[in-house]
């Protein structure tokens, strides 16, 4: 009986030949039969037999059962699927591509992978055309952060694929000579050697080249590790080749989640260690719906590829339909409801699943919607797997903080124990660049989910943990299990405000204590965290934390209806999964990597040298609450923030090349001992607003402004600000344009009673034209009633007049 994991193993190498194939196209490399790429997959793996045979699997037999996954080929019969191993991965290969509509022409190495978003219809709109990515490219090679971003003239070429192919020999060079190599350990390990060089390659080059080599190699594996499973690991033939209900599909939710990351009761922002436990707290909600999906997962035998996408803050999970997957699922939902109910039952895990045949891979929107009606339902039930006594708590003192857990001493002020841990992480997150998952014998602080427990590490771990998540885009294997997951986010320290205002800690502390800032309890290391007041603080003109809440338009649509056309839906699985993993990307990589490294999209953005360096210096002061899925919240300095929010923007549109895949949400003013539940609030009401006038648009200073009228209006307060600086316009002036703004365009006047304005500014501005004409000649755009400058000028005016401002 074959181990399920090499079948698995064989059918995520299946389709590598392609690779070598396109790097040598046109040749007949000795000792080769012919020139297919299943030829090269053949090569590929038995060039490699040390690394198999070190994990325990047989290199002849891997070689032939990943070579042999055509039925179709009638006239080459070497790769015609022959044993039950060799089946099931022509069978997975097969309901995994489901996009291959036709066949194209071309040489296939000068093909470029298409985005996934020029796939998308919404509102009547798609994406740009002949857009390609470029797999060798100005960041390097492979995937990378700053890396997926379409151009007209992308990188192809025989050139970019040897250079694909040498980053992968170096890979496997690496897990070959790793101290040990598992099983699990080979197939991730190679899994993310494969998702860094075949990310940014097409899996088909005759018909749509829009799925990349990686997302289909993966879900192959996925499907065919569960086909197998089902069987017992012992199939025949016809029995594989039946179709029937053979899988599940899960998907995993979490309720109430902003509710419970902001529920920080009776505290301030920035006092008692706020900032680091408001961190770690949405770092928790993160991890609780990982920590589910492996969970289960493991149970059942499989690996983390079988989790098959992401979408909307849910999990999907590809599983056998056998009675250990239903009895693993109806366990995990009751044991994460009874930790739920431990933990205050503010954040509600959600847990349900359909029965999948192989035909329903061809109408996977169908199986998608089963899916999602069957998790509505079970929200309609919260916490049902639980006995009546078990859904009783002893009457505890409630936590000091959160309100919601049992202090841990029935004293006065008192904190649970889940809040004393924040504390604790959020000040190792600064040290972090790992999360490991541990069954038992977890370091502490260690966040115990049912049934794997989550700690934080640095360079590795001292006990192996059965599974790690990278938190950087790192894909160099070291034999262990692991993924790229940059859950952790960014914690700025005092050495990041040390950078931003070129002091030392001396300097920073004798600051820190003129502006009240001092806390004996937190100390003045260059790791330690920064308080929100110092955030605040660190601002360039008024003292304000900034508030930035920001959200994905039309993505529910996008995964609904996107990719339907008026002749047939193209929501194939391996479609959906390629849109889940480049929106993941964005919100998780690209968002964290402009943040701490924000020269590498200097280029990319246009900045010239002074600008990228005051970037640098300003943009890792930003504190990620969360970013992730399709959205985002950021603190910071809030002139800092306001630029990040723009830069983020175009970033993004750069990004899709698509007109109905915009942003919109809010950027809000804060004394920096604002309530977090109440900062949250007021983004969230703005980010409404802001989508309720059209989407598109960031609202701030009271208005919803389109994003593409920025420039313009950061134009006219740079302009302010210099006139103010040069004593042109007073800020008497200013006040008196927003007192007027906000009499004629504030107030319920119909249009003839707004253009009374005209004469009044008019008026007004005679006192600029005493101190220069040219200055008063520009100012005169003001007194057109549609020119931008006028429609927004709260947001300019008050921008240039904060800046301006120190309290």
């Amino acid at each position: 009986m074959r181990n399920a994991l090499s079948v698995a193993l064989a059918a995520l190498v299946h389709d590598v030949g392609k690779l070598y194939s396109r790097a040598h196209w046109g040749e007949h490399p000795e000792g080769m039969p012919d020139r297919t790429h299943t030829a090269h997959t053949a090569r590929f793996v038995l060039r490699h037999a040390p690394l198999w045979e070190r994990a325990g699997v047989g290199t002849s037999w891997l070689a032939q059962t990943a070579s042999r996954h055509h039925e179709g080929w009638r006239d080459r019969p070497l790769y015609q699927p022959k044993t039950p191993e060799e089946w099931c991965v022509a069978l997975a290969d097969t309901y995994a591509s489901q996009e291959r509509e036709g066949e194209g022409s071309g040489t296939p190495s000068e093909v470029a992978l298409k985005p996934i978003f020029s796939r998308l219809r919404l509102q009547g709109k798609e994406g740009e055309e002949d857009l390609g990515l470029s797999p060798v490219h100005g960041q390097g090679t492979g995937l990378t952060p700053g890396s997926p971003y379409p151009s007209r003239t992308p990188n192809t070429g025989k050139d970019v694929y040897r250079r694909l192919v040498e980053r992968l020999e170096e890979r496997l060079k690496g897990l070959v000579q790793a101290p040990a190599l598992s099983p699990e350990g080979l197939l991730l390990g190679l899994a993310a050697a494969l998702q860094e060089t075949l990310s940014l390659v097409p899996a088909d080059t005759q018909s749509e080249p829009d799925v990349s080599l990686y997302d289909h190699l993966r879900l192959t594996a996925a499907i065919a590790h569960a086909l197998w499973l089902y069987h017992g690991g012992n199939p025949s033939v016809e029995a594989l080749r039946q179709d029937g209900e053979k899988f599940l599909l899960a998907v995993g939710d979490m309720g109430g989640i902003q509710g419970h990351i902001y529920r920080i009761a009776g505290a301030e922002t920035g006092v008692g260690g706020i900032a680091k436990r408001l961190r770690a707290r949405s770092l928790e909600v993160s991890l609780a719906g990982e920590a589910m999906a492996l969970g289960l997962l493991f149970r059942v035998g499989l690996t983390p590829l079988n989790r098959i996408l992401g979408a909307g803050g849910k999990f999907y999970l590809l599983l056998p339909n056998t009675p250990e997957a239903q009895k693993a699922l109806a366990e995990a939902r009751g044991a994460w409801e009874k930790w739920a109910l431990e933990n205050g039952a503010s954040l509600l895990p959600y847990l349900a699943w359909v029965p999948l045949k192989g035909e329903d891979f061809r109408r996977f929107p169908a199986a998608l919607q089963r899916a999602h009606r069957a998790l509505a339902e079970a929200k309609l039930r919260p916490l049902s797997a639980l006995t009546p006594t078990e859904a009783v708590r002893e009457a505890l003192r409630p936590c000091a903080a959160c309100g919601l857990r049992p202090a841990r001493k029935d004293e006065p002020g008192s904190l649970c124990l889940g809040c004393e841990r924040e504390r604790e992480l959020g000040g190792l997150l600064p040290r972090s660049d790992r999360v490991g998952f541990f069954p038992d014998g977890a370091p502490k602080p260690f966040l115990p989910f049912p049934p794997l427990k989550a700690a934080l590490g640095q360079g590795g771990f001292g006990a192996p943990p059965h599974h790690t998540y990278r938190a950087r885009a790192d894909f160099a294997p070291d034999g262990a299990p692991f993924e790229v997951k940059p859950l952790l986010g960014h914690l700025p320290t005092v050495g990041h405000a040390l950078r931003a205002k070129g002091w030392n800690l001396e300097e920073y502390g004798k600051w820190a204590r003129e502006e009240g800032l001092w806390d004996e309890e937190e100390g003045l290391t260059k790791d330690r965290p920064l308080t929100f007041s110092e955030l605040a603080h660190l601002s360039q003109g008024v003292p304000y934390l900034g508030g930035l809440l920001l959200d994905a338009d039309r993505m529910g649509e996008a995964f609904a209806t996107g990719f339907r056309r008026e002749e047939k839906d193209l929501a194939t699985p391996s479609r959906i999964a390629a849109l889940s993993r480049a929106l993941e990307w964005f919100f998780s990589v690209e968002v964290l990597e402009l943040i701490q490294n924000p020269s590498r999209y200097g280029g990319l953005l246009g900045w010239n040298d002074l600008e990228a360096q005051r970037k640098a210096e300003r943009y890792p002061l930003l504190y990620s609450v969360y970013s992730g899925g399709d959205d985002l919240f950021l603190l910071g300095p809030w002139d800092a923030l306001l630029d990040f929010a723009l830069d983020l923007e175009r970033l993004y549109r750069l990004y899709t090349r698509h007109p109905a895949l915009t942003l919109s949400g809010a950027f809000l003013l804060f004394p920096p001992k604002t309530p977090v539940p109440q900062m949250a609030q007021a983004l969230q009401a703005a980010e409404k607003r802001a989508k309720g006038e059209g989407r598109g648009r960031l609202f701030l200073f009271g208005l919803a402004v389109p994003w593409e009228e920025f420039p313009a209006l950061r134009a006219w307060q740079e302009g302010l600000r210099r006139y103010l600086q040069g004593e042109r316009v007073s800020k008497a002036q200013a006040y008196r344009w927003l007192s007027l703004w906000q009499r004629f365009m504030a107030a319920d006047l119909d249009e003839g009673e707004r253009m009374a304005y005209k004469p009044l500014l008019a008026y007004a501005l005679r006192r600029v034209r005493e101190k220069d004409e040219e200055t008063w000649k520009g100012y005169l755009k003001l007194l057109d009633h549609m020119d931008p400058a006028w429609r927004y000028l709260p947001v300019w005016v008050q921008w240039a007049l904060y800046l301006e401002r120190r309290a």
